[in-house]
């Protein structure tokens, strides 16, 4: 052993020896990037760091590969002619972008109370972390929020709560402390609108304290601010342009994809089982026959617009198309090419408000004209992922050119030394009035719904903004709103289509009062979008005055947080009250492995779960599902057991084991004695 010690020690003496000799060692604490140029050229490593430490590796390797070409081409400057790249091309163009959008995420966090601040390096590289990076950051901030919780009660309320009064102004100066720490960590604490305009209740707060302390909620809000800040990084150093990748980067393509396909494989893995007969249906089948298929919402939508058709043609009001587009200091690439010079640092999310804004102050003064309107808007990006809006309303002739005004008015009025040419002018706001001999209305927009959506129909068709096959960029598109969270269609006017796709769980029934029936009649006939809007008052309906209204249940303090969780039930009529409400979703159903992969987990990580039940107060009959769910799990299923859970008291199984009523669905849990109570919360 000794022997073979010496020769494993010689074995590594020499490993170092031969890295000293033919690559030295390289600098600690590089990105890897950095490592490959070191050992391209290790002389100028100290120069390039002040372009590439800035940079994260994701974002650095295209620069650091164009670099690593042009030094190695020595007939055309080589060396000198790499550097020249680094300084005019990094220095002077992406890193004072780049900067601009990195100082819109730092965090300036030290220490709350006694409990010092670990984050700021997890944070400051928060776009590079990975799925369960992510996950066990968010692990830790809650656990620190809770540390500071529990520290900042000692520190702060020596002595019981006296009284409800007290015990308010305690929650307050609490939430008030967490949301501090969370503002400071960049991320909005719940309820924080209502509490700086000092309209939040003390549920309110509770609820908000229990949020931000919970590892499930920093994961969403990590994520999101990881995926925004990532893409938006992209843009700023040219990552997201047609010369590179159309309207979202590579990798937040991929990244969609993957989420795609990891989707695809959940639904293959489980059914839906009927609670009450035990019929099950596969989960896959159900999600492509909803509206999550691309191609039924896409069906969906060119009913609806082609009832709006219908409406105008029988009313006699005309359509125009119209194009807005955001000025030029929201834009990152310029559509030729280059850098936008008066980039003001925006990501397409504040392109969105600021097109919403317009819009607002556009709709506030067509209500004052007395104008009516009613159409579809659609939000698509320009190929640096910059939105704007393509918007087809029909209104009576005689306020077409009102109408037109107003939104050029309030299009063209940000910026508006840029609109010097008619060519800037169009760019910023366009119309065109709908010629029936030259198409439809519905035939005009029919591309752009098609494009936003699944590409269907569009082979062989070149888009405009990237010259690439339209059906190839509907992926793109997709990411792209899935990223920015960005609403790519929306209805303006007309009756809701969420009441229309509950009347149609309603299909081939009759309702006892006539107006209603009326309504369902009409949204029984899928392509008959004009007979539904007109059944519940026309297209220019206000909703105080539509026939059929979603109904709800709520559920007091329905799920972890304490909130009340609001769910459809039915629909109702509110001229009638809730005497005229009729229950849609009678059927409930609960996810549970397919069987043939049952013993395997169904191939998903965490295993398998016990299924969860779902209760529908909206079920005829006062707690007849309920009292069967009791009953299967061998309690009696009586009055009595039903009211305790529904006061949100438990009935007990075996040990610590409880059976609980939350969000509508009986959970079987066991006791966690440590979260009884908070510590130190009174004295």
């Amino acid at each position: 052993m000794a022997v073979e010690a010496v020769q494993n020690g010689q074995y590594h003496a020499a490993a170092r020896a031969q890295r000293e000799l033919f690559a030295p060692t390289v600098p600690d604490g590089i990105s890897v990037v950095e490592r490959d140029l070191w050992h391209l050229d290790s002389e100028d490593h100290a120069w390039r760091s002040q372009f590439f430490s800035e940079i994260p590796d994701y974002l650095a390797r295209y620069f650091g590969e164009r670099y690593a070409k042009i030094y190695r081409d020595v007939k055309k400057g080589g060396r000198r002619r790499a550097n020249a790249f680094l300084r005019t091309t990094l220095g002077k163009s992406v890193l004072p972008r780049l900067r601009l959008v990195t100082q819109r995420f730092q965090t300036q966090f030290h220490a709350a109370g006694v409990v010092p601040f670990p984050f700021n390096d997890d944070l400051a590289r928060l776009p590079t972390l990975g799925r369960d990076e992510l996950r066990n950051l968010a692990h830790r901030v809650a656990d620190f929020m809770a540390a500071s919780f529990a520290d900042y009660i000692d520190r702060t309320f020596a002595e019981p709560a006296e009284g409800q009064k007290d015990m308010a102004a305690r929650t307050l100066a609490t939430y008030r402390n967490l949301a501090g720490l969370s503002r400071e960590i960049g991320t909005e604490p719940p309820y924080w609108l209502l509490f700086i305009k000092g309209r939040i209740s003390v549920r309110q707060m509770e609820s908000g304290l229990l949020r931000m302390m919970a590892p499930e909620w920093w994961r969403v809000r990590l994520k999101g601010r990881r995926d925004l800040m990532r893409e938006h990084m992209a843009i700023a150093v040219g990552q997201v342009q047609k010369a590179a990748s159309s309207y979202v980067s590579r990798s937040t393509l991929g990244e969609w994809a993957e989420q795609k396909k990891r989707n695809r494989e959940f639904f293959k893995a489980f059914d839906l089982e009927n609670e009450e007969t035990g019929e099950r249906v596969s989960m896959a089948d159900m999600v492509n026959g909803s509206n999550a298929n691309p191609a039924i919402r896409r069906c969906e939508l060119m009913v609806r617009m082609r009832g709006f058709e219908d409406i105008a043609k029988e009313k006699g009001y005309v359509g125009e198309f119209y194009t807005i587009t955001a000025p030029s200091k929201y834009h990152s690439v310029h559509s030729g090419g280059g850098f936008v010079e008066q980039w003001n640092g925006a990501n397409p999310r504040d392109t969105q408000k600021y097109l919403c804004r317009v819009w607002a102050k556009a709709r506030a003064a067509i209500a004052r004209a007395g104008i009516s309107v009613f159409g579809f808007r659609v939000v698509e990006p320009h190929h640096d992922g910059t939105p704007h809006w393509h918007m087809l309303l029909f209104t009576l002739a005689a306020d077409l050119k009102p109408l037109r005004r107003i939104l050029h008015k309030y299009a063209c009025a940000e910026d508006k030394q840029e609109l010097r040419t008619f060519k800037a002018r169009k760019a910023r706001f366009h119309f065109k009035t709908i010629d029936e001999s030259k198409g439809s209305a519905t035939g005009y927009i029919a591309k752009y719904i098609s494009k936003n959506i699944d590409g269907y129909a569009l082979d062989g068709e070149k888009d405009e903004e990237t010259g690439e096959n339209l059906r190839d960029m509907a992926k793109a598109v997709s990411a792209w709103a899935s990223r920015w969270r960005i609403r790519q269609f929306q209805q303006i006017g007309g009756a809701p289509v969420t009441v229309w796709r509950e009347l149609r769980r309603l299909r081939g029934q009759q309702l006892d009062n006539p107006q209603m029936d009326a309504v369902l009649a009409a949204a029984d006939v899928a392509v008959d979008w004009a007979a539904y809007t007109e059944a519940q008052g026309g297209p220019l309906v206000a909703r105080a005055d539509l026939v059929v209204r979603l109904a709800y249940d709520i559920t007091e303090q329905g799920h972890a947080y304490a909130e009340d969780v609001q769910r459809v039930a039915g629909v109702y009529s509110p001229r009638l009250g809730e005497a005229s409400r009729v229950c849609t979703r009678l059927v409930q159903w609960k996810v549970v492995p397919k069987l043939a992969e049952a013993s395997a987990q169904a191939g998903v990580s965490g295993g398998n779960a016990a299924p969860w039940s779902s209760v529908n107060n909206c079920t005829p009959g006062p707690g007849r599902q309920l009292s069967a769910l009791l009953k299967r799990r061998g309690f009696e299923g009586s009055d009595r057991e039903i009211a305790i859970l529904e006061r949100g008291s438990s009935l007990v199984i075996h040990d610590d084991r409880r059976l609980i009523l939350r969000q509508g669905r009986l959970e079987e849990v066991g006791s966690q004695p440590e979260h009884e109570l908070w510590p130190g919360w009174n004295g």
